[in-house]
C-alpha cells in the first residue's frame, strides 16, 4: 500500500480544502511533517484514518468534535496504491460529514472508487459498503492501522505492551494466517471422510466378490478346454450335414426350374397366330407411310392458295383507303403554311414593345421600395425623437430623488456604525463564547459516551447471560442426541452381521448344487460309455475287453427312460446354481449398500461425542427439550426394529444358516428381501436424522462462540468505562472552574445573555456594511444618471435631423412614380407586361406546332401511300406462285396412289392413326420371337447340369432332419463352451479385482493413520498460534537488530515463553527485564524498531506490501547523539520500497531530511491551517 494523494477541508484546524501530494514527499525514502505545536500535524494522520474507517483515533466516538467550529461541512479523500501480482491498482476513498450538533457530525457522502486508464468506476456508494470494500482491499481494521501503519500520538509503544494473546490475534489478521485454522482444519477432514469411505468400500466389495482362488481359476479353465473339444467335434458333423444339404437343395432347385421354363415353352407356342396377323397389318402401315409425305404435300399446297387470295384482296382494299388519307394531309398542309405566313410579323411587333414595357415595370417596382424605405425611415426619426425626450424627463427626475436618498443613508450609517470599543469587546466576548460552548460540547459528549458505554456494558452482561443459558440448552441436546444414535450404530452392526453370515450360507448352497451337478454330469457320461462298449472291444477308460458289470445293467429296459431323467434333473439342477449365483450377487450388493448406512451413523456418533469432548464437561442426563424430543421421536423404534432384524436370521448370532433346495432357495430369498427392507428403512429414518444433526452441531458451535464472543465483549468494556468516567469528572470540572473566570471578565453579563448581545452586535455591523454599500452604490447612480441626461438631449437632437432630410427625399421619389405608372398604362392597359409576353409568346407557338404537325401528317401518308402499293403487288405475285405448286403437287399424288394398294386418299388417311403404335407392334413381335429362342436354350442347359440326377420328396425330407438336428447339437455344444468361458473370464476378472482391492485396502490403512495423526496436530487453534509464534519470533529478530543498531548493541529484544517481549541488556550482562522498566526514550527506540521491522514484513491480504509508514510521536525525548543515530537509521531506509514520515518540531531533523511537509498554524477567527512541501 502506497499513499498517492490527501485531501482534507474543515477537519479540525484545517478550514480551506488542502492537497498533500505523497508521491512527491515519498520520492527519498523519508521525509517529515513539521509545525508548530497545535498547527494540525496530527489531523493529517486524523484525514487518512478517517477516509478510510469514518472514524477518528483519538475523538470521542470516533467522529465527536473533529470538524472546525467555522465551518458546516467536512471532507477528506485519500487515494492510494495496491501493488502485488504483477499489478498495480489505484483506489480513492472519499468521505464527506456535515454537522448535525455542536460537536456532532454525520455521514453526508461516502464513495470507495477505483481509478482506472480509462477513468473512474465506483465500487462502493454507501456507508457500510465503503467500510466492507477498504477492509476487503487492505486486510486491516482500525486498530490494526494504527497500531502498525499510521502510529498516532498515544499509540507508539500500544504494540510493545500488548498482552501474548492479543498480539498473536493482531498478527493472525496482519498476516493472514486464519487459512491455517479452520480452512485447513476442515480440508484435513474432508481428506479423513473419504479414505474411511474408501476403505469400508474397498472390504465390502472384497466380501462381495466370494472363491476366487487361483485353484478355483485352474478348474474353469480345465471345464473350459472340454467344453472347446466338444464344441469342435459339433462343428465337424454340422459341416458334413450341410454339405448334403447344399447338394440336394441345388438339384431339387434345378428340377424346378426345367418344369417352369417347359411350361413357358407351350405357351409362347399358343400365341403364334397372333403374331402373324399383327406381321401383317405391321406391311399394310408401311406401305401407307410412305405415300403420307405426297399426300401431306397436296393438300398443303390447296391450304396456302387459298391464304394468298385473301391476302391479296385486303391489300388491295388498304391501297384504296390510304390514297383517300393523303389527299386529305396534302390539303391541310397548305392552308396552315397561310395561316403562318400573316400572323407571325404581327406577334414579332408586339413582343418588341411588351419587353421595353416589362423593364419600365421593374424600374416603377424599384422606386417603390425606395419609396417604402424612406417612408420607414422617416417614421423611425419621428419615434426615436419622441422616445429620448420622454427618457430624459425620466432621468431628470430619478436624479433628484436620488440625491434625497444619499442624504438619508448618510445619516441612517452615523446612527448603527459600532464604536472602536464595542468592536474590541466583541471579539474578546466571541472568542471566550466559544471556548465555553468547546467545554460544554465536550462536557455534553462525554456525559452522552458515559451513558452509552453504561448501557453497552449492561447489554454486554445480558447478552453474556442469554449466550451461557444457550449453551446450556445445547449441551443437555448434544447429550440427548448421543443417548439415542448408540443403539442406532449398534443395530446396524448387527444386521450387517447377520447379513454377511446369509451370504456365507448362500455360497455354501452354492457349492452344493455345483457338486450336485458335476455328479450327475459324471453319471450321464458312465451311462452313455455303457451303452456305447459291445463284447469284445477294449473300455476307452480302463482297457479291458470283458465288461461283466456295465453302469445301468441291473434294468437294461429302463436304460432310456433313466438317461431322459438324468437329462431332466441336470437342467433343474443348473436352473438352481443360477438362482443361487443370482441371490449370492443380491446379497453383496446389499452388504456394499449397508456399508455407507452404518458409516453414516458411525461418523454421526464419533461427531456427537466429539463435540461432548470439546464442551469440557460432563453432559447433563436432562433431555425435556424439544430438540431431545424430536431425537427420541423420530429413532424411537429403532432398537426394536434391529432386535428383530437380527432375529430375523436364520442361525442365533455366530453360527451360520444351512438352506437346501428350492425351500432354502425361498427362504434365502425371504431373509434377504427383510434385510432389505429394513436397510432402507434405516437409511430413510438416517437421512431424516443427519438433518436434525447437522444443525444441532452448528447451533452448538454458534452458542459456543457467542458465549465467548459475550464474555469477551465484556471484558473489554471494563477499561473504557472507567477512562470515560474519569473523562466525564474531568469536564465537569473544567466547565466549572471557567464559570468561576466568566464572572471575572464579563460582570453583569451572564453566560445565557452573551449570544444575544454577539447577535445584537452582529446585527448593527451588518446594517453598517449594508449602508456604507448602499451609498457606494448611490454615487455610482447619481454620475451616471447625469451622464445619461446628456446623452439622452444629443440623441433627441439628431434624431429630429434626420426626420427632415428623410421627408424631402421621400416626396422627390413619389413624382417620379407617378410618371412611369402613365407610360405603362399607354402600353399594357394595366395588365402585367410579362403576363401579355406570355400570351404573344404561346399563340407564337402554337402557330407553328400546327404548321410542323400539318407537314408531318402530309408526309406520313405518302409514305403509307407508297407502302400499301407495295403490298399489294407482293400478294397477287405470291398468290401466282401458290397455283403452280399446287399443280404439281397433285400430278405427283395422284401417280403414287396409281401404283399403289390403296383406292383412294381417305383409305390412306385412315391408317394414320396407327403410326403412334408401330414401334410397340415391332417389339412385342421381336420380343415373342426372342422368347422363343431364349426359352429353346435354357430347357436345354438345364437339362445338361441335371445329368439324369434327380431327388425325391422323402430323400429332400430325411435331409433336411439330419441338417437340423445337426445344427441343433452344435449350437448345444457352442452354448456350453461359452458358459464354461464366461464362468472362467469372470472368476479370473474377480481373482484381478480381490487382488488389486487387497493393495488399494493396504494403502489406505496407512494413509488413515497419517490423517489421524494430523488430525491430532491440528485439533483446536494450536497451529495457527504456533505459526503466529514463530512470525512473532521473525519480527523480534529484525526488531532486535534494528534496535542494536539505535543504542550501540546495548539492548536488544526477546520473546519469552508466553509471547510477550522483554529486554535483554547486554550491557550489564545479558541480564533480561520487563519492557515496562525502559525510559521513555528507550522505549521509543525499542516500539520504533518494532513497529519497522513489523512494517516491512507486512502484506495486506496477503498479496500487497506495505509501502509507508508514519511515525507521531517520540523524538522529543531523545538525547542529541540519540537522536543522530535515529535520523541516520531513517535516511537509510530509502534504499527500500519503505517510505517513513515523520511528524515532529525538534529543529535538527527538520534540518536534517531532505523532504518536509510545512504546516501553518491557522488564524484567530481567520484563515484555516495549511501545507506546504520543501525540498532540500
Amino acid at each position: 500500500m502506497k499513499p498517492i494523494r490527501l485531501k482534507l477541508a474543515g477537519l479540525q484546524s484545517y478550514r480551506e480544502a488542502q492537497e498533500i501530494d505523497f508521491e512527491r514527499l515519498c520520492e527519498g525514502g523519508v521525509f517529515g511533517i513539521f509545525g508548530p505545536t497545535g498547527s494540525g500535524k496530527s489531523s493529517i494522520l486524523d484525514a487518512m484514518t478517517l477516509a478510510l474507517y469514518g472514524k477518528v483515533e483519538r475523538a470521542a466516538g470516533g467522529t465527536q468534535g473533529i470538524m472546525n467550529q467555522a465551518e458546516k461541512t467536512l471532507f477528506v479523500a485519500f487515494t492510494f496504491e495496491l501493488n502485488g501480482g504483477g499489478r498495480t491498482r489505484r483506489f480513492r476513498v472519499e468521505r464527506q460529514f456535515k454537522r448535525s450538533g455542536d460537536v456532532s457530525v454525520g455521514s453526508a457522502l461516502c464513495r470507495f472508487i477505483e481509478l482506472l486508464p480509462q477513468g473512474e468506476q465506483v465500487l462502493a456508494d454507501k456507508l457500510a459498503d465503503v467500510n466492507r470494500c477498504v477492509e476487503e482491499h487492505i486486510g486491516l481494521n482500525m486498530q490494526d492501522f494504527t497500531r502498525a501503519v499510521v502510529l498516532p500520538q498515544g499509540k507508539f509503544a500500544e504494540f510493545l505492551s500488548l498482552t501474548g494473546k492479543e498480539r498473536r490475534s493482531m498478527l493472525q489478521r496482519l498476516f493472514r494466517l486464519e487459512r491455517y485454522g479452520d480452512g485447513l482444519a476442515a480440508r484435513l477432514q474432508q481428506r479423513v471422510r473419504a479414505a474411511e469411505s474408501a476403505l469400508a468400500e474397498a472390504a465390502a466389495e472384497q466380501q462381495g466378490l466370494g472363491d476366487a482362488s487361483a485353484e478355483a481359476v485352474a478348474a474353469a479353465e480345465a471345464r473350459c478346454r472340454e467344453a472347446a473339444r466338444e464344441a469342435e467335434q459339433a462343428r465337424r458333423a454340422l459341416a458334413e450335414a450341410e454339405r448334403v444339404y447344399a447338394e440336394q437343395q441345388e438339384v431339387r432347385a434345378r428340377q424346378e426350374a426345367l418344369r417352369a421354363k417347359e411350361a413357358l415353352q407351350a405357351k409362347l407356342l399358343e400365341d403364334a397366330p397372333k403374331v402373324e396377323a399383327l406381321e401383317a397389318e405391321l406391311r399394310r402401315l408401311a406401305a401407307a407411310e410412305r405415300l403420307m409425305p405426297a399426300l401431306d404435300a397436296r393438300d398443303a399446297a390447296e391450304a396456302q392458295l387459298r391464304a394468298l387470295a385473301a391476302r391479296r384482296e385486303e391489300a388491295g382494299r388498304t391501297h384504296a383507303a390510304r390514297q383517300e388519307a393523303a389527299a386529305a394531309a396534302a390539303a391541310a398542309w397548305t392552308a396552315a403554311s397561310a395561316a403562318a405566313a400573316e400572323a407571325e410579323p404581327r406577334l414579332a411587333l408586339r413582343l418588341d414593345q411588351l419587353a421595353q414595357a416589362l423593364r419600365l415595370e421593374e424600374e416603377a417596382a424599384k422606386l417603390a421600395r425606395a419609396i417604402e424605405d424612406g417612408e420607414r425611415r422617416h417614421a423611425d426619426a419621428v419615434e426615436r425623437q419622441r422616445r429620448y425626450g420622454e427618457q430624459a424627463a425620466q432621468t431628470n427626475e430619478k436624479l433628484a430623488r436620488g440625491t434625497a436618498r444619499q442624504s438619508e443613508l448618510k445619516a441612517a450609517l452615523q446612527a448603527v456604525e459600532l464604536k472602536p470599543h464595542e468592536r474590541q469587546q466583541r471579539l474578546l466576548l466571541s472568542r471566550r463564547l466559544q471556548e465555553r460552548q468547546t467545554l460544554a460540547a465536550q462536557l455534553s459528549a462525554a456525559r452522552e459516551e458515559l451513558a452509552a458505554q453504561e448501557k453497552a456494558a449492561a447489554e454486554a452482561a445480558d447478552n453474556c447471560r442469554q449466550a451461557e443459558a444457550a449453551l446450556e440448552r445445547e449441551r443437555r441436546e448434544l447429550a440427548a442426541a448421543e443417548r439415542e444414535v448408540s443403539p442406532v450404530a449398534a443395530a446396524l452392526g448387527e444386521l450387517e452381521d447377520g447379513l454377511r453370515r446369509l451370504a456365507a450360507a448362500a455360497e455354501t448352497a452354492l457349492q452344493r448344487e455345483r457338486q450336485r451337478e458335476r455328479e450327475l454330469e459324471r453319471g450321464r457320461l458312465a451311462a452313455q460309455l455303457a451303452a456305447e462298449l459291445a463284447d469284445g472291444a477294449p473300455c476307452p477308460v480302463c482297457g479291458s475287453c470283458s465288461h461283466p458289470a456295465l453302469h445301468g445293467q441291473s434294468a437294461p429296459n429302463a436304460q432310456p427312460a433313466a438317461t431322459a431323467g438324468a437329462a431332466d434333473a441336470a437342467a433343474a439342477i443348473e436352473g438352481g446354481a443360477a438362482a443361487w449365483e443370482r441371490l449370492l450377487r443380491r446379497m453383496q450388493e446389499a452388504l456394499l449398500a449397508l456399508a455407507p448406512v452404518r458409516h453414516r451413523a458411525d461418523e454421526w456418533l464419533a461427531k456427537l461425542r466429539e463435540a461432548a469432548d470439546g464442551l469440557h464437561g460432563e453432559p447433563l442426563r436432562s433431555a425435556d427439550d424439544a430438540a431431545g424430543r424430536a431425537v427420541r421421536d423420530l429413532l424411537g423404534a429403532w432398537p426394536a426394529e434391529a432386535a428383530a432384524a437380527v432375529a430375523a436370521t436364520p442361525q442365533a448370532p455366530g453360527a451360520m444358516p444351512e438352506f437346501a433346495g428350492a425351500p432354502g432357495l425361498a427362504e434365502a430369498s425371504a431373509a434377504l428381501e427383510a434385510a432389505e427392507e429394513r436397510r432402507r428403512t434405516c437409511e430413510l429414518q438416517l437421512g431424516r436424522f443427519g438433518q436434525q444433526l447437522t444443525a444441532a452441531l452448528k447451533r452448538l458451535n454458534e452458542a459456543r462462540s457467542r458465549a465467548e464472543t459475550a464474555a469477551a465483549e465484556l471484558r473489554a468494556l471494563e477499561r473504557p468505562l472507567a477512562a470515560v468516567r474519569r473523562r466525564a469528572e474531568e469536564a465537569q470540572a473544567a466547565m466549572a472552574a471557567d464559570d468561576g473566570r466568566w464572572a471575572a471578565e464579563f460582570p453583569g453579563l451572564p453566560p445565557e445573555k452573551a449570544e444575544e448581545t454577539l447577535a445584537d452586535w452582529e446585527r448593527r455591523d451588518k446594517e453598517t456594511d449594508d449602508l456604507k454599500e448602499r451609498l457606494e452604490r448611490s454615487v455610482t447612480f447619481l454620475e451616471e444618471h447625469r451622464q445619461l441626461l446628456a446623452e439622452l438631449q444629443e440623441a433627441e437632437r439628431q434624431a429630429q435631423l434626420e426626420a427632415v432630410q428623410a421627408a424631402a427625399a421621400l416626396e422627390g421619389d413619389r413624382r417620379l412614380a407617378a410618371d412611369q405608372r402613365e407610360r405603362l398604362a399607354a402600353w399594357t392597359g394595366g395588365r402585367p407586361a410579362a403576363e401579355l409576353i406570355a400570351a404573344a409568346e404561346r399563340e407564337l407557338k402554337s402557330l407553328r406546332e400546327r404548321l410542323q404537325a400539318a407537314q408531318r401528317e402530309h408526309e406520313a401518308a405518302q409514305a403509307a401511300l407508297q407502302q400499301s402499293a407495295e403490298r399489294r403487288a407482293a400478294a397477287e405475285e405470291a398468290e401466282q406462285t401458290a397455283a403452280e405448286r399446287l399443280a404439281a403437287a397433285s400430278a405427283h399424288w395422284d401417280e403414287l396412289l396409281a401404283g399403289s394398294e390403296f383406292e383412294s386418299a381417305e383409305a390412306v388417311a385412315s391408317l394414320r392413326g396407327l403410326l403412334p403404335q408401330k414401334e410397340a407392334m415391332e417389339a412385342a413381335i421381336a420380343r415373342h420371337r426372342e422368347a422363343e429362342k431364349q426359352l429353346a436354350a435354357q430347357v436345354e442347359l438345364l437339362r445338361e447340369q441335371l445329368g439324369g440326377r434327380s431327388v425325391t420328396d422323402e430323400e429332400w425330407s430325411a435331409c433336411v432332419e439330419a441338417w437340423t438336428a445337426a445344427k441343433r447339437a452344435s449350437e448345444e455344444k457352442l452354448q456350453a463352451e461359452a458358459r464354461a468361458q464366461r464362468d472362467r473370464d469372470e472368476l479370473a476378472g474377480k481373482h484381478e479385482r480381490w487382488t488389486e482391492l487387497e493393495e488399494k485396502r493396504r494403502g489406505l490403512q496407512e494413509l488413515q493413520g497419517r490423517l489421524a495423526k494430523l488430525q491430532s496436530v491440528f485439533r483446536g487453534n494450536a497451529f495457527v498460534e504456533y505459526i503466529a509464534e514463530e512470525q512473532l519470533v521473525q519480527v523480534c529478530r529484525v526488531a532486535s537488530e534494528r534496535l542494536g543498531y539505535l543504542t550501540k548493541r546495548r539492548y536488544a529484544l526477546e520473546v519469552d515463553s508466553g509471547g510477550g517481549f522483554v529486554i535483554r541488556d547486554d550491557a550489564n550482562g545479558g541480564i533480561r527485564r520487563p519492557v515496562s522498566t525502559l525510559s521513555g526514550g528507550e522505549t521509543f527506540l525499542a516500539s520504533l524498531s518494532l513497529a519497522l521491522a513489523l512494517s516491512a514484513q507486512i502484506q495486506l491480504r496477503g498479496r500487497h506490501p506495505l509501502q509507508f509508514f508514519f511515525l507521531d510521536e517520540g523524538f522529543g525525548t531523545l538525547d542529541p547523539e540519540l537522536l543522530e543515530t535515529v535520523i541516520a537509521a531513517l535516511e537509510k531506509l530509502h534504499t527500500s520500497e519503505l517510505a517513513v514520515g515523520v511528524i515532529s518540531h525538534v529543529p535538527e531533523l527538520r534540518a536534517r531530511l531532505p523532504r518536509r511537509l510545512i504546516v501553518t498554524p491557522a488564524e484567530p477567527s481567520g484563515a484555516g491551517s495549511r501545507v506546504a512541501i520543501e525540498t532540500m
